[in-house]
């Protein structure tokens, strides 16, 4: 059920994507021409990832500027007000603690950001500073957790089977994406394992 704070959700949603979208496009190091190279999780991901972000947020944001609710969607109509307030607060809160992990993420990555996947460049830099010192791959954790806030938000079924198989695509993808890490960096991204064994979550024991 879409309440009255709808609308400035709806703008919030928008603004934030805008955001997040702008530095994911224009900040150092092109989405360009990159091609994954680790099978057909890299480009399932990547095609699902790309489209929540460029599409499907801000479609999100709309909606609920509009009051209208897809039938696709799927969302439960929630009666109980207390219910329906804690999901939203809840939702937007894990919507912007996402946002902003993935904007310090993508900036500490500066030119060596490439999409899921992408072998590394011999330009590139093993990154160990900003969320990187606490966890191998926070650019992954902060898209579940926008998704996470948007199906909070809606209280949407559609988005928590997207959620599903994000988490899913990413058992897939990660492996096959350290592999090519340890192949770029063979001696120091072991290392930085060993410093930083979390891959998706914090995780303090080697």
């Amino acid at each position: 059920m879409i309440t009255p704070v709808s609308f400035g959700l709806g703008i919030v949603i928008l603004l934030v994507s805008a955001i997040t979208g702008g530095t994911l496009l224009l900040a150092p190091g092109s989405i360009r021409l990159q091609r994954p190279q680790c099978g057909w999780a890299g480009w399932a991901f990547n095609i699902i990832n790309l489209s929540f972000f460029f599409i499907l947020i801000p479609f999100c944001g709309l909606m609920m500027i509009s009051n209208t609710q897809p039938p696709f969607f799927i969302c439960i109509d929630i009666t109980s007000t207390p219910l329906l307030i804690v999901l939203e607060v809840m939702g937007v809160f894990t919507f912007l603690v996402g946002s902003l992990l993935l904007l310090w993420s993508r900036l500490s990555l500066r030119r060596s950001f490439r999409l899921p996947g992408v072998m590394p460049d011999q330009s590139d830099y093993l990154t160990l500073h900003g969320p990187y010192k606490q966890i191998r791959h926070p650019m992954y954790l902060a898209a579940l957790l926008v998704l996470v806030g948007i199906t909070l938000i809606l209280a949407s079924l559609l988005m928590l089977l997207m959620c599903i198989t994000m988490f899913l695509l990413l058992q897939k993808l990660i492996p096959k994406e350290e592999e090519q890490l340890e192949r770029a960096y063979p001696i120091a991204y072991a290392e930085y394992c060993r410093r930083v064994p979390g891959a998706l979550f914090p995780n303090k024991q080697a």
